[in-house]
């Protein structure tokens, strides 16, 4: 079965008769007709039985068409990338990054980033790690940022800032500072299993809490409810709680936040001058939520 035969045997798979297959494919019916005999003289078996003027798909049929649909869909993905390697103009952005930072760090910095930048066309989009990391395989992100996630093969990461991570909670603590070891584990909120509960875990491992979440910033919303405690990266805590309800770590946690891109692409000047405007704002913003955090103790 060559492209041609695949082309035509898909088509009327997905249309369920002849005439649609032919107008799908822009060609004419009789054309559709031969190009299967034709497979099927060369496969030596039938790919349909003609039943009342219906073309009813074989037994052989119907596992070429489930082979046939990963050929299209690698097809389709291999387009994309082909599509998405094409030079952007030296205006366009397309960024990605974690929900939390989606809140307001990304916008404040974008805004001011577009005042520089007024020719620019950017595009922002949120979706967690394993999704950004499938969006920069298949070039539709010129970066992504994220907390460093596990070595992924083909993509650089750029450590930006050490971001602390915090203790959450509503109810009022003992003391200045809260320990993990501290932490009450009937009470804990499970903030996901990524890189931030990865850090937890050489220091503690909490058994199977009753409540498990998959943001930071719905661990927070959950702690600002009353029910239970947490640990979250402090841009995730200070966009939801009040600093009553945010305390430090006596251990010193923290989470390499990153640039991340495919590493046989080198950031464009534009990308850079983005990083490094990304770069002063997490300074300024670090320092002034560490001073809130430990002024008001």
């Amino acid at each position: 079965m060559n492209a041609r035969h695949l082309e035509a045997f898909y088509a009327v798979m997905l249309c369920g008769s002849i005439s649609r297959a032919a107008d799908m494919l822009n060609v004419s019916q009789p054309a559709v007709s031969k190009t299967i005999k034709h497979a099927e003289i060369r496969l030596g078996y039938p790919l349909f039985e003609r039943v009342r003027g219906k073309l009813i798909p074989t037994k052989e049929g119907l596992i070429l068409y489930d082979k046939a649909k990963t050929v299209y869909e690698e097809l389709s993905g291999f387009q994309a990338i082909a599509e998405n390697l094409a030079e952007k103009p030296q205006g366009d952005l397309s960024i990605g990054c974690l929900p939390s930072l989606g809140l307001s760090l990304i916008p404040e910095v974008t805004a001011e980033f577009i005042r520089l930048h007024p020719q620019g066309n950017i595009e922002v989009s949120t979706y967690h790690t394993t999704e950004l990391l499938r969006l920069l395989n298949s070039y539709q992100l010129d970066f992504a940022i994220s907390f460093k996630p596990l070595k992924e093969q083909g993509i650089s990461s750029i450590p930006i800032a050490k971001v602390p991570l915090v203790y959450l909670d509503a109810s009022p603590i003992n003391g200045k500072q809260m320990s993990v070891e501290a932490i009450d584990e009937s009470r804990w909120i499970n903030p996901g299993a990524d890189s931030l509960s990865m850090l937890i875990h050489q220091y503690r491992t909490f058994q199977t809490p009753q409540l498990n979440v998959h943001t930071y910033y719905m661990a927070a919303e959950f702690v600002k409810r009353g029910i239970g405690c947490t640990i979250s990266d402090i841009f995730s805590a200070m966009e939801v709680l009040p600093l009553s309800m945010i305390y430090p770590l006596s251990e010193p946690l923290m989470l390499d936040l990153c640039i991340m891109h495919q590493a046989e692409r080198p950031l464009r000047k534009i990308a850079q001058d983005y990083q490094r405007l990304l770069h002063r704002f997490l300074q300024k913003r670090l320092k002034d939520h560490n001073q809130k955090l430990y002024q008001v103790r």
